[in-house]
């Protein structure tokens, strides 16, 4: 048979040696891979050391590839938490499935459990050898890449003994099989006592007993595992790139706490804390900020930002980032990979102190109107427009700057703006996606010629003034000038009072106007509250929403040469 390169024995099994490419040393920290093949056959090992051999050179080629896109790589033959969880949880399991009665008073067998329970907890030499045994037969079964010390073979005289120096994976290996040794005894003497003895003293075995469906972590998800399953499924694709955003940094943030390879089942409350806390001490826009660049993980950054003293995320934003986590649990649960939410009623409560955003005062709003002729001035219509539909019109900041002259049409005979999802443009909800009819004030100061001069012109882009490439960065740009003019110039610099008051406003008009709760829906975009009766019908037609939309007034608003409230 053809010799295979790398092919090894250590002890009475066979290993793949590969020496790490150059090019990844550094990278990987290490110069070469062993890989535990698992068998004392040769013929086996050949074929398992070849196919080894072909995922290695598969996953450095991967790596060479994440490291020019600027990432960071790991060892992919590591043994992770979750392999070791997976092998334990799995074996004890099915000790639990063929548990035999135990006679309920028997001094001597209760005093010999007694025993092995003490041998176990002061790791005596006898119980620490039985372990590794037992941890050799688990590394073989589940072809874990894992270092043993060489194990004579019979009939042989024992070889000269090599220094050996136990991995961080085979110790922890040992610990979880100590712990599943001593529930295994502990249980018996439940049953002894009468008890049924599927009840757990050892968290890592909670819900794994003789009746039990296998353990999620004996075949199942990983916590990297679910967030890329999360963030690829497909019934998750009508949300937008916004919505996807918020999930980025709780995320990260669990991923370094608790760890990647972490079962998913098995993650706690505790944990989840631990997580909001680092999330809560973060600095307000730390990815821009240069004192945070050299900075390698979230609680980095949350200690340097304590040690700087800068300003750290509102109420608000951790309960953004507590309600991601709460949404990415309760979606586990619906796929069947988790029993309970760990981050359910973790958001912190509303303290008296802080502000919510409210609409725009009369006095305000006149500010603003009469502000925008020269804030638009040197051709930046937009500056002029975008307020006077947001008032107009209630549309978030992200739906105007999007739109074009595609977006604005005829429905049902009136003037509409048509919202739809497009690859440039995305929506906060499903119910963002909605026509609006135009307001006739919008349509008297002038909007229609507007949009007809831009499609004379060939202009695509109903305000071509405002930079950015993308949604997201015209929104941001348009908010930080918009910012400046309101805080700075007008003075308006109450805390929580930003563009989106506008919106706040417009939903305040709609109340006034008395327009019933299914137009108003409608014309914002708010979701429905989800009643049976309301999910017949295709809503109310354009025609009704426009007559809806003409009774929207401001009383006490004034334009030049018009008197809006009149």
């Amino acid at each position: 048979m053809e010799k295979v390169t790398g092919l090894m024995r250590r002890g009475s099994t066979y290993s793949l040696r590969r020496r790490v490419p150059t090019d990844l040393v550094e990278a990987l920290g290490r110069r070469e891979v062993w890989i535990a093949l698992g068998t004392s056959n040769y013929k086996e090992a050949a074929k398992e050391a070849r196919l080894a051999s072909v995922r290695l050179d598969i996953q450095w080629e991967q790596q060479r590839e994440a490291l020019q896109r600027g990432g960071k790589i790991t060892p992919a033959d590591k043994v992770s938490e979750a392999d070791l969880r997976r092998a334990v949880l799995g074996e004890f399991w099915k000790a639990e499935q063929s548990v035999q009665p135990v006679a309920i008073d028997d001094g001597e067998t209760r005093e010999g459990l007694h025993h092995e329970i003490g041998g176990l907890e002061v790791r005596d030499p006898s119980a620490e050898a039985a372990l590794v045994d037992q941890a050799r037969s688990l590394i073989h079964k589940h072809k874990l890449n894992i270092p043993l010390p060489a194990k004579p073979e019979r009939g042989k005289l024992p070889p000269k003994p090599e220094p050996f120096t136990a991995s961080p994976e085979l110790l922890r290996l040992i610990e979880m099989l100590r712990r599943a040794d001593i529930e295994r005894l502990r249980r018996m003497l439940d049953r002894m006592d009468g008890h049924h003895g599927d009840l757990s003293h050892d968290p890592l075995f909670a819900g794994v007993h003789s009746v039990s469906p296998p353990p999620a972590s004996a075949h199942g998800t990983t916590l990297g595992e679910a967030i890329m399953r999360f963030e690829s499924d497909p019934t998750r694709a009508q949300l937008g790139v916004k919505a996807g955003d918020k999930y980025k940094v709780p995320f990260r943030a669990m991923k370094e706490i608790i760890g990647a390879d972490r079962p998913f089942p098995s993650i706690t409350r505790a944990e989840c804390a631990e997580v909001q806390e680092v999330l809560a001490g973060l600095p307000v826009n730390f990815p821009k900020l240069k004192p945070y660049k050299k900075c390698e993980t979230l609680r980095a950054i949350a200690t340097l930002a304590a040690e700087r003293g800068d300003k750290v995320l509102s109420q608000g934003g951790v309960r953004v980032h507590t309600h991601a986590l709460s949404s990415f649990f309760n979606w586990g649960i619906r796929k069947g990979l988790i029993q309970h939410n760990p981050a359910t009623r973790m958001a912190p409560a509303r303290g008296p102190a802080e502000v919510s955003r409210r609409p725009f005062s009369i006095e305000e709003l006149n500010k603003i109107v009469t502000a925008l002729p020269d804030w638009s001035k040197g051709r930046k219509p937009a500056r002029y427009w975008v307020p006077l539909i947001a008032i107009f019109s209630g549309m978030r900041l992200g739906e105007i700057v999007s739109l074009t002259v595609d977006d604005i049409g005829v429905r049902d005979g009136v003037e509409c703006f048509i919202l739809r999802r497009t690859e440039d443009r995305s929506l906060k909800t499903p119910g963002s996606e909605r026509v609006v009819p135009i307001h006739p004030e919008l349509i008297r100061l002038g909007l229609l010629q507007r949009v007809a001069k831009s499609r004379e012109d060939g202009v695509s882009r109903l305000f071509p003034d405002i930079e950015g490439e993308t949604q997201k960065d015209r929104s941001t740009i348009f908010q930080k000038r918009f910012s400046y003019l309101q805080k700075t110039v007008l003075k308006i610099t109450e805390r929580g009072v930003s563009f989106h008051c506008f919106r706040h406003g417009f939903r305040d008009a709609l109340r006034e106007a008395g327009v019933p709760i299914d137009a108003t829906r409608a014309l914002g975009g708010w979701a429905r509250s989800g009643g049976v009766e309301e999910r017949y019908g295709q809503g109310t037609r354009p025609a009704t929403l426009a007559r809806w939309m003409a009774e929207v007034r401001y009383d006490g608003l004034v334009l030049p040469g018009l008197n809006i409230g009149s």
